[in-house]
């Protein structure tokens, strides 16, 4: 029979720290570790962007994120990506430049009155699909740049 390990206690021991070791650097008690890590505590963001840090596991935010309410709307990269894909998608996003110029005023002329209107509601939802994407392709690039880095 396999054992199951949790997405926490992979990372650290990934890291080659004891729990006991974690929980000191951490600055929290064994018995915290333990739970989290035995999924008897469900860990905070600041947790686990604690053992993000501490165990060089970027990809620990990413599956915190995918897992909480704004996460199942909006899914954050959990692994490594490879950076040629990632420039392929940014290069074709970033093609058409008139297209953000034109966003960036309809997004003005819609906030002008601060409110969003029927008529208007579907030009901002477009808008922010968009906008959404780019930012998923940074993020991706952060994550990329980060894990790169740690190699």
């Amino acid at each position: 029979m396999q054992h199951y390990q949790n997405i926490y206690q992979s990372a650290r021991e990934g890291a080659g720290l004891t729990q006991e070791a974690a929980a000191e650097r951490l600055g929290w008690s064994v018995r915290c570790l333990q739970d989290i890590e035995q999924e008897t505590r469900n860990p905070s963001p600041e947790k686990v962007a604690q053992m993000a840090d501490l165990y060089f596991a970027p990809w620990l935010h990413g599956h915190y994120c995918n897992r909480c309410p704004l996460g199942c709307v909006w899914h954050r990269p959990e692994s490594d990506v490879e950076l040629q894909q990632l420039a392929l998608e940014v290069s074709l996003e970033a093609e058409d430049w008139e297209q953000e110029r034109q966003d960036a005023h309809d997004l003005a002329r819609i906030a002008l009155d601060r409110k969003i209107d029927d008529a208007e509601y579907e030009r901002f939802k477009a808008i922010q699909r968009r906008m959404l994407r780019r930012a998923y392709l940074a993020e991706m690039a952060a994550i990329a740049g980060i894990t790169k880095t740690e190699r």
